[in-house]
């Protein structure tokens, strides 16, 4: 009786088996959330609000999918730089999340305690929004995410003047 080939037999070694696969130490896709945290004030009883960065807020990305099986999963968290801004190279069990723009959103887990910043409202999470798609880097953008300044006092005229869809308070 003949003895049944294996096609994958003509690999040598497991390097050549993994890469075959599509699986391994060599990253196949990039996907990275960036956004700026800031803290804003209606300063001198005006009607425009004044923002600047908070620097050393912790943030991380949080995906939920649905289904029988539901689960939670996130990213490590992340510190902001001086501008307030962050950058989270999503791990690669996320990348292949159907509709990541849905289903994660980027979470705020602190702020620095130096901070004379606080949440604004109850809401502590912000969408993503696909950027762009180059190269196979995936890029999502969490926008700005807001808090408020602790004196500070949400004067409606002032809040409304100042934003917009893409910028949310918190």
């Amino acid at each position: 009786m003949a003895k049944a080939e294996n096609p994958l037999q003509e690999f040598s070694n497991r390097e050549e088996l993994v890469q075959l696969a599509g699986y391994g130490e060599e990253k196949l896709s990039t996907v990275l959330v960036t956004g700026t945290i800031l803290c804003e004030a209606c300063l001198n009883g005006g009607t425009q609000l004044h923002a600047w960065p908070v620097s050393g807020a912790l943030v991380y990305v949080e995906c939920h999918t649905g289904g029988k099986w539901s689960k939670t999963t996130s990213s490590q968290a992340m510190s902001t730089d001086e501008y307030g801004d962050f950058l989270i190279d999503l791990p690669s069990h996320l990348h292949g999340i159907p509709n990541l723009e849905r289903t994660c959103s980027v979470k705020v887990l602190r702020l620095p305690q130096n901070s004379v910043c606080r949440p604004a409202h109850a809401r502590k999470q912000k969408a993503l929004e696909l950027s762009s798609v180059r190269n196979g880097i995936r890029n999502y953008s969490a926008g700005e995410i807001k808090f408020l300044q602790v004196t500070s006092k949400p004067l409606q005229a002032c809040t409304q003047k100042g934003s917009n869809d893409k910028q949310i308070a918190y």
